[in-house]
C-alpha cells in the first residue's frame, strides 16, 4: 500500500520538479556592439556572474543565454575593449554597448611610412577619430581638425560653399612663401594653398564620410619624413578599409536648413537720406532730399539672402571579404545651397579600397577615390554692395528692368542681377589613388613598392551679362578657363624589424620619386550680340574687341631618399632618428638638394618600479625632440631661374608680339629651414581616466622666401632670396577625462589650449617692411598681422582744439589723431602698431554625454586676444551719404550731440586713413557643435532587419558669444596670406546649422 502510495505521487512529484525548474530558467538574449561606431562585436564572451555558465556573440554580435539564477549579473569581456558588468534583473533583452580600453589595444596609429603603437611614439602627434565627429555636417575634411587638436589654429574663411580655411600648425613659418600644412592621404602628398576667402577649397574633393582617422604630424621628429615639406606641419588622412566576414553595407543620411549668424543693422531709406542732405550742408552743398518725403526701404541683405538654405549629404558603403581579401566601397552625394541666392556646391564621390594577400609573404592593394565637384559662386562685388547701396534705390524700375544708376546718376552694377544673371560656375573632376605591393622577403624584412596619381581636371565659366551696367556697356563679357594637373608618385621602402632580449629595432630605408605638371588653357570674348549663348560660343563676341587667348604649362620633379630608425630598449626607452634628403627642381643648381635630420627620445617612466610604486599615475612617458624641416609652397615652379615672358609693341602703327624678361632668377636659391625642439610630457591618473599632454615648443625659421626689392638698373623691381627668420615658441595642454562611467550613465571629456608666439627676427638687415596697399606692417621683435596706423584721442569739440592740434585743417566732429613724433603735424611718420591678428591663445573644449542609449555631445571653440581689421567700418561709417551706413552712425557727432566717438556727416571725408577705430578684438566662445543622438534598441531593429540604427540633430555654429561688431569673429578675407591675416571686408557669412539624420547598418 505504501509503495502504491508512492508510485501515485511520484508522477505528480516529478511534474511539480519540473514545473518549478521551468519557473525559475530564464532566457536572456540581446546584442553588443561597440559604443564608438556600432559596429557588431563577434566572438564576445559572456559569463553569468559567479558562474560558469556563458556563452559568446555570433557573427553579427547577437547571443541568446539560458539563466537559472534569479537577478542575475552578465559580465561581458572582449579582447581591446573593457569588461563591463550588467544586472540583468527581470529582463529578457539585454544589449551592450562596449568601450574600447586603449590600453590593452595599444592603439596603432599612422605615422609617416608606416605605423606605430602610441605608447611607442616619440613625436608629438595628436589624433583623430571621425566616430568623434559622427553626424557632424562638416563640408571638407579639414573642418574635422576645428577646435579639436592642440596647436591647431583653424579659421574658416569664408561661408561660401566650397570656400577654404587657412590653417596653422603652431603658428605661421613664413612670409611669402605658404604656411598651409602638408596633406598626405592614403600616402599621397596633396598641397592645399588658399589664396584668399573667395578660394575654393581643394579638399572638397575628400568625401568626409570615408575618413577612418586623421592624425597631425607637428614636431620634427615627426615631420622630418617629409622633409622639404613638412617645415609647416603634416595632416595625414587614412580612409576607411574592409573587413573580412560578412559584407555589411551602412548607410549615412541628413538634411537641414542654414541661415546667418547674423546682419547688419543698416539705416533706412528716410535715416539715410537724413544723413546725406547733413553731410551735404556741411560742405556748402545743396540739400539732396525732399525731407517731407518718406520713401520705401530696399533691405539689400534681405534681397539677397536666402530665408533658410538647404543642405543634403547621404553615403552608401559596403565592406567586407572573405579572409585574406577584403573591399571597401562608397557612394556619396553632397548638395548645399549657400545663403547667398544663386550660390550652390555639388559634390558626387566614389572610393574603392581593396586588399587582397596573395600568399603569406606578398600582399597587394589599392586606394581609389574619384570626385566631381560642381560650384556656383556669388560675385564678390556683389556681397560688398548688399551693405553699401542706398536703401531709397529700388531693385527694379517701373518698366522691370533693374535699376542700375544711383542718385547721383552713376552707373552701378545691380547685386540682384549679379546674383540671377552673373554666371560663375566652376566644374573639378579630381582621382586620387595608388597601387601597392608589399613583399616579405625574410622574417622581419618587407619591401614595399607604390605608384600613386593626383588627377585634376578644372573649368571655370564666367559671364557677365548686359542685364548689368559694366555688362551692358561692353555687349556682355565671357571667359572660359580650363586647367589639367597630373601629379604621379613612386615609392619605394624596405622596413626591417627585429626583436631580441630587451631590444627592438625598427629600420626605414626608401627611395620616393614625384612629379607634377600643370597645363591651362584661357579665351574670353566681349561684345555679343545678346547673352543667350552665353559661354558656349565665345566666337559670336566682337572681332574687333578680341582677346588673344591664354595658355600655360609648368611643372615640377621632387626626388627623396629617406630613412628612419626607432630603437626601443625594455620597452621603456625609445629613440628615434630620422633624415631625409630631398631634390627639388625649384630650386637653383647650387642648392637643389637638401637634407632634413631629426632626432627623438621617449622614456617611459611608468614602467620604472619607483614610479609604479608611487600609486599615483597610471601612465608617465617624456619625450623631447630636435629636428630640422622645410618648406618649398608658395613660390611657384621657377623662382630660381630667369624667364621671359610674352608682350606687345607698337611698331609704327601696327602692333606686333614679342618677348621680354619678366623674372630674374636666383640660382643660389633653397628651401626655408624650420628647426624645431620639443619637450612633451604625456601623464596618466585613475587608470587613464584622466590624461594629460603637454608640448613646449620653440621653432626658429631661417632663409625665408622673401620677394625684396633690387637695384633698378636690374630691369626689375624685386626678386626672390633667403632672407630674414622667424620664430614661434609655445605651450600645449590637452587634458582628457572619464568623469564619470557606469552601466548607464558615461562621461567624457576633452579639453586643449595651445599658446603661442610668433616673433620677426631678421629681414635681411632692414628694420622694417611696408608692405604696399596693407595697413600693417614688418617689424624686428614684433609678429606676423601686424596692424599699423594712426591712434585717435577722440573727435574735435571746438575750433580752438583744432588751432592748438597738429590737424590745422580739421573741423569740430572730425577724428583727433595722436602726433606720435610731436613734431606737429600729422602724416605718415605718426603711424603706430594699432593692433594684431595673433591670438594670445586658442582651443577647444568637448563634451560627451552617453544614457542608455542616448548621446549628446558638444563642442565649445574659442579664441582670445587677437585683433581684426574691419575694413567694413571704412565704408559703413565713412558719413559721406553716399554709401549706405550701420545704424551706429546715428549717434554721429552734431553740435547737440558731442559725447560719441563717431565722427560728423561730411561730403568730403577730411582724412582717410588706417587708424585704430577700424581695429576691434576678435575673441571670442562659440557653441561650434551640440549633437543629440539615440541608438535604436536591438529589439526594434532586429524586427526590421538591421544590424544597427542611430539617428541624431546637430546644430553647428548654434550660439557665438564676442565683442566684435562685424557679422563674424571667424574670418580671412585674404585666406592664407600671413602677412593680411585678420581682415574683414564683404565677407561671405558664415551660417548657422541644423541638421537632422540617421545611419543605418545592414
Amino acid at each position: 500500500m505504501r509503495i502504491r502510495n508512492c508510485l501515485f505521487h511520484f508522477p505528480v512529484l516529478l511534474a511539480f520538479m519540473v514545473c518549478t525548474g521551468l519557473s525559475g530558467q530564464t532566457v536572456i538574449s540581446g546584442s553588443v556592439f561597440s559604443s564608438q561606431d556600432g559596429e557588431p562585436l563577434p566572438g564576445v564572451n559572456i559569463v553569468i556572474q559567479g558562474t560558469s555558465e556563458g556563452t559568446v556573440t555570433d557573427f553579427d554580435g547577437k547571443y541568446s543565454l539560458t539563466v537559472h539564477t534569479e537577478n542575475p549579473v552578465l559580465v561581458f569581456s572582449y579582447v581591446g575593449f573593457k569588461s563591463q558588468s550588467v544586472a540583468a534583473g527581470n529582463k529578457t533583452v539585454v544589449d551592450v554597448g562596449m568601450e574600447e580600453d586603449l590600453s590593452a589595444l595599444d592603439e596603432v596609429i599612422v605615422v609617416g611610412y608606416g605605423t606605430q603603437r602610441r605608447r611607442d611614439v616619440t613625436g608629438a602627434i595628436s589624433s583623430i577619430s571621425t566616430k568623434d565627429v559622427e553626424g557632424v555636417p562638416v563640408r571638407s575634411v579639414d573642418q574635422v581638425l576645428q577646435g579639436r587638436a592642440a596647436g591647431v589654429s583653424f579659421v574658416q574663411s569664408s561661408g561660401m560653399p566650397g570656400a577654404g580655411a587657412s590653417i596653422r600648425i603652431r603658428g605661421g613659418n613664413s612670409i611669402n612663401g605658404s604656411n598651409e600644412p602638408l596633406y598626405v592621404i592614403d600616402g599621397v602628398p596633396i598641397t592645399v594653398n588658399i589664396g584668399d576667402a573667395a578660394s575654393l577649397n581643394p579638399l572638397n574633393s575628400i568625401n568626409p564620410s570615408d575618413v577612418e582617422s586623421i592624425e597631425i604630424l607637428k614636431d620634427a621628429s615627426a615631420t622630418s619624413i617629409y622633409g622639404s615639406r613638412g617645415g609647416n606641419g603634416v595632416v595625414l588622412i587614412t580612409t576607411k578599409r574592409g573587413k573580412s566576414g560578412k559584407g555589411r553595407v551602412n548607410v549615412n543620411y541628413y538634411s537641414g536648413i542654414q541661415k546667418e549668424t547674423k546682419r547688419y543693422n543698416l539705416l533706412n531709406a528716410k535715416q539715410f537720406e537724413t544723413l546725406a542732405n547733413e553731410a551735404s550742408i556741411a560742405d556748402g552743398g545743396p540739400i539732396l532730399y525732399d525731407p517731407a518725403l518718406h520713401p520705401a526701404t530696399t533691405d539689400w541683405q534681405d534681397a539677397m539672402l536666402r530665408n533658410f538654405a538647404p543642405v543634403h549629404d547621404v553615403n552608401v558603403s559596403a565592406n567586407g571579404g572573405k579572409e585574406g581579401s577584403t573591399y571597401m566601397a562608397s557612394f556619396g552625394y553632397f548638395k548645399q545651397e549657400g545663403i547667398i541666392k544663386t550660390s550652390d556646391l555639388e559634390r558626387y564621390s566614389f572610393r574603392l579600397n581593396m586588399d587582397q594577400v596573395i600568399s603569406d609573404k606578398v600582399k597587394i592593394g589599392n586606394n581609389l577615390s574619384a570626385s566631381y565637384v560642381q560650384t556656383n559662386r556669388a560675385n564678390n562685388g556683389s556681397l560688398f554692395s548688399m551693405l553699401t547701396l542706398p536703401p531709397n534705390l529700388p531693385v527694379k524700375q517701373p518698366d522691370g528692368s533693374y535699376t542700375q544708376f544711383n542718385n547721383l546718376g552713376i552707373g552701378f552694377n545691380n547685386p540682384i542681377a549679379l546674383l540671377n544673371d552673373y554666371k560663375n560656375l566652376t566644374k573639378t573632376f579630381r582621382a586620387i589613388g595608388n597601387l601597392f605591393v608589399s613583399v616579405e622577403l625574410m622574417e622581419g624584412l618587407t619591401v614595399k613598392s607604390s605608384w600613386g596619381l593626383d588627377y585634376i581636371n578644372n573649368r571655370n565659366d564666367t559671364y557677365l551679362p548686359q542685364t548689368v551696367y559694366t555688362g551692358a556697356l561692353i555687349g556682355g563679357d565671357g571667359s572660359v578657363f580650363t586647367g589639367r594637373s597630373i601629379t604621379w608618385l613612386n615609392e619605394n621602402t624596405a622596413n626591417f624589424v627585429r626583436s631580441f632580449q630587451d631590444h627592438k629595432i625598427d629600420v626605414l630605408v626608401g627611395f620616393t620619386q614625384q612629379s607634377s605638371r600643370y597645363e591651362s588653357l584661357g579665351a574670353s570674348a566681349t561684345g555679343f550680340l545678346n547673352d543667350i549663348t552665353n559661354t558656349n560660343s565665345l566666337g559670336l563676341g566682337d572681332p574687333e574687341a578680341a582677346v588673344l587667348p591664354s595658355s600655360s604649362s609648368s611643372n615640377w620633379v621632387i626626388h627623396s631618399y629617406i630613412g628612419r630608425v626607432n630603437y626601443n630598449f625594455r620597452d621603456r626607452y625609445l629613440l628615434t632618428l630620422t633624415g631625409r634628403v630631398d631634390g627639388s627642381s625649384r630650386f637653383g643648381s647650387n642648392n637643389r638638394y637638401g637634407f632634413f635630420p631629426s632626432a627623438a627620445f621617449s622614456w617611459r617612466a611608468i614602467d620604472e618600479a619607483f614610479i609604479e610604486n608611487l600609486n599615483v599615475f597610471s601612465d608617465m612617458k617624456v619625450r623631447t625632440s630636435y629636428g630640422i624641416t622645410g618648406n618649398q609652397e608658395g613660390i611657384g615652379n621657377y623662382p630660381a631661374i630667369d624667364l621671359w615672358g610674352g608682350t606687345q609693341y607698337v611698331i609704327g602703327d601696327q602692333i606686333v608680339s614679342g618677348i621680354t624678361p619678366y623674372q630674374m632668377g636666383n640660382r643660389n636659391l633653397k628651401w626655408e629651414r624650420t628647426q624645431q625642439l620639443d619637450v612633451g610630457l604625456e601623464l596618466g591618473f585613475f587608470n587613464n581616466d584622466l590624461t594629460l599632454v603637454t608640448d613646449l615648443y620653440y621653432k626658429k625659421t631661417n632663409d625665408l622666401l622673401l620677394n625684396v626689392q633690387v637695384p633698378a638698373t636690374s630691369g626689375f623691381t624685386e626678386g626672390t632670396r633667403n632672407i630674414g627668420s622667424i620664430e614661434n615658441r609655445g605651450v600645449e595642454l590637452t587634458v582628457n577625462a572619464t568623469p564619470f562611467h557606469g552601466e548607464k550613465l558615461n562621461w567624457n571629456s576633452s579639453f586643449n589650449i595651445t599658446f603661442n608666439r610668433n616673433e620677426i627676427l631678421n629681414l635681411g638687415g632692414e628694420e622694417e617692411i611696408l608692405p604696399s596697399s596693407s595697413p600693417t606692417i614688418l617689424r624686428l621683435g614684433e609678429s606676423l598681422g601686424t596692424f599699423y596706423g594712426y591712434k585717435s584721442e577722440g573727435l574735435f569739440q571746438s575750433l580752438e582744439e583744432v588751432v592748438s592740434s597738429a590737424q590745422p585743417t580739421a573741423r569740430p566732429g572730425d577724428v583727433r589723431y595722436v602726433d606720435y613724433n610731436g613734431d606737429g603735424v600729422i602724416n605718415d611718420n605718426d603711424r603706430q602698431i594699432i593692433g594684431n591678428a595673433q591670438p594670445k591663445f586658442f582651443g577647444g573644449f568637448s563634451n560627451t554625454l552617453s544614457y542608455k542609449g542616448w548621446e549628446l555631445t558638444c563642442l565649445l571653440q574659442y579664441s582670445y586676444g587677437n585683433d581684426l581689421y574691419n575694413l567694413n567700418l571704412r565704408t559703413l561709417e565713412n558719413l559721406t551719404g553716399l554709401q549706405n551706413q550701420r545704424t551706429t552712425v546715428m549717434d554721429r557727432w552734431t553740435a547737440d550731440n558731442r559725447n560719441t566717438y563717431v565722427p560728423r556727416a561730411t561730403a568730403t571725408k577730411p582724412m582717410d586713413v588706417s587708424y585704430d577705430r577700424y581695429v576691434e578684438d576678435g575673441s571670442y566662445l562659440r557653441l561650434k557643435t551640440l549633437q543629440l543622438g539615440y541608438n535604436i534598441p536591438s529589439g526594434i531593429i532586429d524586427r526590421l532587419g538591421l544590424s544597427n540604427a542611430r539617428i541624431f540633430i546637430n546644430a553647428q555654429n548654434l550660439v557665438t558669444w564676442t565683442n566684435y561688431t562685424g557679422l563674424d569673429p571667424e574670418v580671412s578675407r585674404y585666406g592664407s596670406d600671413n602677412i593680411n591675416q585678420g581682415f574683414d571686408s564683404g565677407a561671405y557669412p558664415n551660417t548657422m546649422t541644423i541638421t537632422t539624420g540617421v545611419n543605418i547598418n545592414f
